[in-house]
């Protein structure tokens, strides 16, 4: 469970000076053996969602410690701690809130990515800056400015068009499972769940990342701000003529006047 590479961790702190978010960027590690959760120093177990430890961590930097007992059954089978209840899959209980009818209520939770059971027995969860193990995903929340610019980061370099996803009243499915399982950046907006028991903000979106991503985003964060693309994103008037009144930068204005 050692560290022997915190560039990652690094890279996490980095991101989070650049884009001056509001709370620490978080590392979730799934473990086949949750007896390892016994070599973390300062751990707390957690009881209840996962969006609560989500926060818990995100906001005040505690390292938590999940098993399938202490977790809620629905969050549990997300996450493969253990198999979701027939009632949960089969749409009786999504039909009771979410959707119109069962069979509605059934395409959702077959949209819902899971990692399947029988493989993993905990998760660790951490803020960045005291990380004691490597992420299999990063979580970090922030506004649509700072999204788009950990967005424009990744896409500085080995450009890639990027596609989300939400399926509706299961974001950590959308932004944790999907980027583990795929191992591609990962955003979506909190769900109600998470609002109403994890507290995230209503300017707030999440977006997942593996560690070496991280890496990627500080590396470029850097390359964006000596071009002027930074955060906070400052406005130019709307009623000003953003080529004669300065608003791009020379070189852009020499490109315009050639047509």
């Amino acid at each position: 469970m050692t560290t022997k590479n915190k560039t990652y961790i690094d890279a996490a702190n980095a991101i989070e000076k650049y884009l001056r978010l509001r709370t620490f960027p978080i590392g979730l590690k799934l473990l086949s053996r949750k007896g390892d959760l016994q070599l973390i120093k300062g751990i707390k177990m957690h009881e209840g969602t996962l969006c609560q430890a989500i926060t818990s961590s995100r906001t005040f930097g505690w390292t938590h410690g999940i098993v399938a007992q202490s977790l809620m059954t629905i969050c549990s089978g997300i996450f493969g701690l253990a198999e979701s209840p027939k009632k949960v899959k089969d749409g009786t209980l999504r039909q009771l809130a979410w959707c119109a009818t069962k069979e509605d209520a059934k395409k959702s939770e077959d949209a819902i990515q899971r990692i399947p059971p029988g493989k993993y027995e905990a998760i660790l969860l951490s803020a960045m800056s005291g990380a004691q193990f490597e992420p299999d995903v990063v979580l970090l929340y922030g506004n649509p400015a700072q999204m788009i610019l950990i967005i424009n980061a990744l896409q500085f370099e080995n450009y890639e068009r990027l596609q989300f996803y939400c399926v509706g009243e299961s974001s950590c499915s959308d932004t944790i499972v999907q980027c583990f399982l795929t191992g591609k950046p990962s955003l979506s907006i909190p769900c109600f769940g998470e609002r109403r028991f994890g507290h995230a903000q209503e300017d707030e979106l999440a977006i997942g990342l593996t560690s070496q991503q991280v890496v990627k985003v500080d590396k470029n964060l850097v390359e964006l701000y000596k071009r002027g693309i930074r955060y906070p994103i400052p406005y130019w008037g709307t009623q000003c003529d953003p080529v004669k009144g300065g608003g791009f930068p020379k070189a852009y204005t020499e490109i315009f006047k050639e047509g």
